[in-house]
């Protein structure tokens, strides 16, 4: 087995039996290189390769050491690659914005009361109701609230694929700020959409909550009027132009009776 392989499969079986925790740091390259028995340099190549994959960051120790530290959310390592995917999608916005129906209103519907941050989602619905807030700050703080709401089911694999659309999210929504008619108006609405959110899930309504989610996401580009089933040639797809034509359901809930039919 490659040594990367072997390192790999030692971190994942310490963090399953919890000798290790995300964040942490690991012992020196020239410890990991006894450890496993390679030299140095080899172990140095080791490591590099685990922080191009994202697992780790390396930084400089004492007398020339190289200390690793794994990374505190592996799961957004896999948002540059996403994010050249969707740069090659026809259909960009379509596709995020079905991803994000699909993942909100599932861990929504499937939450439990045990796994629902409230205070999470409460600390960060303070934070975007500061007046001195930018709209890179309010935008980076509404997307951690989504990913937020991702973490109800208590499905770590879900909220790993969610943390790692955060870039594309975060893209998409500010570019929709330059086409709705007063911002100041939508992010009122905004907050206001959250609250009701979070409401829900002091309830217990995980079905309002879900409902109310997808609601949400799709009236902020139907409020900025953009089409997400417009093509990058500005042509509709076929099948987006047939679920537009029905009944005026929430687009992301045709989707889903769609691909459920």
């Amino acid at each position: 087995m490659a040594t990367h392989r072997e390192v790999l499969q030692w971190l994942e079986n310490e963090l399953f039996d919890g000798n290790l925790v995300l964040g942490q740091q690991l012992p020196t390259d020239k410890d990991l290189a006894a450890i496993f028995r390679v030299s140095r340099n080899s172990m140095r190549e080791t490591l590099k390769v685990l922080e191009s994959q994202g697992i780790i960051k390396l930084f400089d120790g004492p007398h020339r050491s190289i200390l690793p530290i794994l990374v505190r959310e592996p799961a957004a390592s896999a948002g540059p690659a996403l994010q050249l995917h969707m740069a090659t999608s026809e259909y960009p916005l379509r596709d995020i914005v079905q991803a994000r129906m699909e993942l909100e209103s599932w861990s929504l519907e499937n939450a439990s009361e045990k796994h629902v941050p409230l205070a999470e989602l409460r600390a960060i619905m303070a934070e975007m109701d500061r007046d001195d807030l930018g709209l890179k700050q309010f935008h980076n703080l509404y997307v951690s609230f989504h990913i937020a709401l991702v973490k109800c089911s208590g499905n770590t694999a879900i909220t790993a694929l969610f943390t790692a659309l955060r870039d594309s999210v975060y893209e998409y929504t500010m570019a929709l700020v330059g086409h709705v008619p007063l911002w100041s108006t939508t992010s009122s609405r905004i907050r206001a959409e959250h609250r009701a959110i979070c409401s829900a899930l002091e309830a217990g309504d995980f079905q309002m909550a879900s409902r109310l989610t997808v609601e949400h996401i799709t009236y902020q580009y139907q409020e900025a009027g953009v089409d997400p089933d417009r093509g990058r040639n500005g042509e509709a797809d076929d099948q987006g132009d047939a679920a537009a034509s029905a009944e005026n359901a929430p687009v992301g809930l045709k989707g889903r009776r769609q691909a459920s039919a």
